[in-house]
């Protein structure tokens, strides 16, 4: 796929994989949306040369209607969203018997609920796109494929994060949506620098961008599971 001029809607844009994901694409002229809790001060961070290529858009994941109002803002600013990437995501470090249900709700419903809704409203939203001209990229983790004590939790939800992927590649092949989850290793993002501090992260968050941008332009396949998985795993 040629990304030039093409839109890309990322979750959890604003930090660590996903502000590296929204810099690695401009810079390749496509147009990006950052959608995230947090947005203060972006804009500060891109040079005036991407302010037609890009939005900025405040906004929470599990909120349906934030979700689908940013959108909408895409579309009407830019006339199409051609790819949404689900990265938005959230963990917290400690033993199983001690997570209450909070923590558990806190972690399942950013990393599920949140693929849950930003997929379904990015297919209603792109209804009208032509067959074969969108991509849905989910941004799981090693710890999804191999499970990691301490943070079984998340792993659960990244576990997910792989099998929604290979679910809804055959529920839905009739809309001719381009699937594919990439599982980034240990990476110098500050969520990975707070679970791990004794930890030395293997990838920098532009090398994770770098290989989410090869595989949108296809340098990069997924397996037959419909995975990328090029990185370094702590096991």
């Amino acid at each position: 796929m040629d990304i030039k001029n093409k839109t890309i809607f990322i979750t959890g844009g604003a930090s660590g994989i996903g502000l590296a994901i929204a810099k690695k694409l401009l810079s390749e002229e496509a147009r990006a949306v950052i959608y995230s809790r947090n947005t203060d001060g972006l804009e500060k961070i891109f040079s005036p040369e991407f302010a037609e290529r890009i939005l900025i858009v405040k906004g929470d994941v599990t909120d349906r209607k934030q979700v689908r109002k940013a959108m909408d803002e895409a579309i009407k600013k830019f006339g199409s969203l051609d790819i949404l990437i689900n990265n938005a995501g959230v963990a917290k470090r400690e033993n199983f018997m001690d997570t209450d249900e909070k923590d558990w709700d806190f972690v399942i419903d950013v990393n599920m609920k949140g693929v849950f809704i930003c997929t379904q409203e990015y297919i209603k939203a792109t209804s009208n796109m032509r067959h074969g001209t969108r991509e849905i990229i989910n941004i799981a983790s090693g710890a999804g494929e191999y499970g990691v004590e301490e943070i079984a939790v998340y792993s659960a939800t990244k576990a997910a994060a792989i099998n929604i992927t290979q679910g809804l590649n055959e529920e839905l092949k009739n809309l001719g949506i381009k699937w594919a989850t990439v599982c980034p290793g240990s990476t110098d993002t500050k969520m990975f620098k707070n679970l791990f501090p004794e930890e030395k992260p293997y990838h920098t968050s532009e090398q994770v961008a770098d290989v989410i941008y090869k595989t949108i332009i296809g340098e990069i396949e997924p397996d037959n599971r419909l995975i990328v998985d090029v990185f370094h795993h702590i096991r």
